[in-house]
């Protein structure tokens, strides 16, 4: 392609990263652009997931040779490795290849989808991977909750809560007691109404009730015999 020293990055259903030397990302994106396909610079002055990295290799394994990693409570599903691994693993190599391999988003996405998870929450100042997961989701023709909780210029309590509703409308179980806790939030009861168990038929003898039925079944009689009526003065019989 012409576009000088570059690899890496990260791909999804619908999408790729590349990381690289930044004259040849300026010469791919301005070819890109200039063929109509959506194309935009992250905002970062490292090239991640690329062969970049290699030249920080041996200072980052000592930066982090003291890292103590242990088994965790929560499942962790690697993008590194595209499947759940134990957290035990997680030592100072496995940190050099997480920032120097390609990520593994779709692969772990599926994998998540195919272990029966249907519920994806970005922990972040701003979604930036919400609509690469939801086009995954659609790609493998399966259905799950897709949501952030922050965003930029919105990173208070309401946008947080905001993101909390979103999740407990789509159907996922929200603990609103820890969420409320200590502001003296409380459940209240719907508000009723005044026809609520009331009915408003008329009551009417059987009488009556026979004599409407069989008064609607003569005017019934009369429309039928003007009709045929009309055709036959038309001469349409």
């Amino acid at each position: 392609m012409g576009w000088g020293d570059f690899g890496g990055g990260g791909q999804w259903s619908g999408s790729v990263v590349v990381a690289g030397d930044p004259d040849a990302l300026d010469e791919m994106v301005a070819e890109l652009e200039g063929e109509e396909v959506r194309v935009r610079r992250v905002p970062v002055d490292y090239a991640s997931h690329s062969a970049h990295v290699e030249g920080i290799r041996e200072e980052l394994l000592r930066v982090l040779a003291d890292l103590q990693p242990r088994s965790s409570e929560v499942p962790f599903y690697s993008t590194v490795t595209g499947e759940l691994v134990d957290t035990a693993q997680l030592d100072a190599e496995y940190w050099y290849r997480n920032l120097r391999q390609t990520v593994e988003l779709e692969s772990t996405t599926r994998t998540l989808l195919d272990a029966g998870h249907t519920v994806f929450i970005e922990v972040s100042p701003h979604p930036v991977l919400t609509l690469p997961v939801q086009q995954t989701v659609e790609a493998a023709e399966s259905r799950a909750v897709v949501v952030g909780t922050l965003r930029r210029d919105e990173g208070g309590a309401e946008r947080f809560l905001t993101s909390a509703a979103e999740l407990h409308v789509s159907g996922a179980r929200v603990d609103w007691q820890k969420v409320f806790a200590g502001h003296g939030a409380h459940r209240v009861e719907l508000p009723t109404y005044a026809f609520q168990h009331e009915r408003f038929w008329l009551d009417a003898p059987a009488v009556w009730v026979m004599w409407v039925r069989w008064g609607w079944v003569r005017w019934g009689i009369r429309c039928w015999v003007r009709w045929c009526r009309w055709r036959v003065v038309a001469g349409c019989c």
